[in-house]
């Protein structure tokens, strides 16, 4: 359910006249904007992200489009910003908007994210955008190390240039370990789980991620549920799944955690401490609409509020803790 290509081959096969009926294919969101228009586009961040409909290097459709008797029939690509024309009539006469209002094509939800940082000064750095996904991006850092086993991939930005890519369902997960429950635990329950090596080890959700496959463990012994500390080592064991996928990708420069992990502070610390790189926390409750906004800002480009996370008084203990989860991990 989460590739487009695959939900096409489906599709056809169990529906053999499809095809026949098909006049135009084109991403979801896309879809709106041609409910709103009455113009048919594919935006490429759309197209990008994991559908196999897209070379994301070679920045046009894969062989996948031909392979399943659609050529001709995909919207044609766009960049997201491109205004695809004003609100059809009958929109302003249902809405009271001005018959003038520009639609742009629309964006994939992480791209939106990532957008306003792309925007800014030139240099390397990754973008951590946080939710039922946890998706790390990352921007002219190194060679990264694609392997569709471990879930990376290439994701297109609303430049349309290549973006490496990883996920796991970090958010899924949190909800697992914790059953609902949750609450702000701090420094103090950190440096207990650490004192006491209590490790989660991968995988919450065996089905996605960088290590998939692998049978959730805890060590030395699971925590009761709700514990302070089945939370400080659940922050810690999230921070560290989000540094594989960015060492996955080949991450360097400044790290901008976007969404609901952002204000989780031991995550932020040892997220700091595993990757060594200066980590910025989101100030905004989504990065995801001033991304969307962003394409229709024309030349206004407001600053991302964002700030940058302290470095902590326990940085090496974490940084040790980090080592120790690794040796674990490869003991399983």
């Amino acid at each position: 359910g989460l590739n487009a290509g695959a939900q096409l081959h489906w599709m056809l096969t169990v529906d053999p006249g499809l095809r026949d009926r098909i006049a135009c294919i084109l991403p979801y969101p896309q879809y709106w904007s041609h409910r709103l228009t009455g113009v048919a586009a594919s935006d490429v961040t759309s197209l990008g992200c994991h559908t196999d409909l897209w070379e994301p290097r070679a920045d046009r459709f894969s062989a996948l489009v031909d392979r399943l008797g659609l050529a001709g029939r995909a919207a044609p690509p766009r960049r997201p910003a491109d205004v695809l024309g004003p609100i059809l009539p009958e929109i302003a006469d249902a809405t009271g908007l001005p018959p003038s209002t520009p639609v742009s094509c629309g964006i994939h939800d992480s791209n939106a994210s990532l957008l306003p940082h792309i925007l800014g000064p030139a240099g390397p750095l990754s973008v951590v955008s946080t939710g039922t996904w946890v998706v790390a991006m990352s921007i002219g850092g190194g060679d990264p190390l694609l392997d569709p086993n471990r879930d990376t991939l290439l994701n297109v930005d609303a430049l349309g240039r290549a973006v490496p890519s990883a996920r796991f369902m970090g958010g899924r997960e949190f909800e697992i370990i914790t059953g609902g429950r949750a609450h702000a635990v701090g420094a103090a329950e950190g440096r207990a789980v650490i004192a006491r090596g209590l490790m989660l080890l991968p995988a919450v959700e065996p089905a996605t991620g960088p290590f998939r496959g692998r049978t959730m463990r805890w060590l030395p012994h699971e925590p009761a549920a709700g514990s302070d500390e089945r939370l400080a080592a659940l922050a810690f064991y999230l921070a560290l799944m989000t540094a594989e996928c960015l060492h996955l990708t080949g991450g360097a420069g400044p790290i901008h955690v976007e969404g609901p992990f952002a204000h989780n502070r031991l995550y932020l610390d040892m997220l700091h401490a595993a990757t060594g790189r200066p980590v910025f926390r989101s100030a905004a409750a989504t990065g995801t609409g001033i991304g969307a906004a962003l394409l229709c800002a024309g030349d206004r480009q407001p600053a991302v509020p964002s700030e940058p996370v302290p470095a902590s008084d326990a940085t090496p203990s974490y940084a040790s803790y980090a080592t120790h989860w690794h040796r674990a991990l490869d003991r399983t």
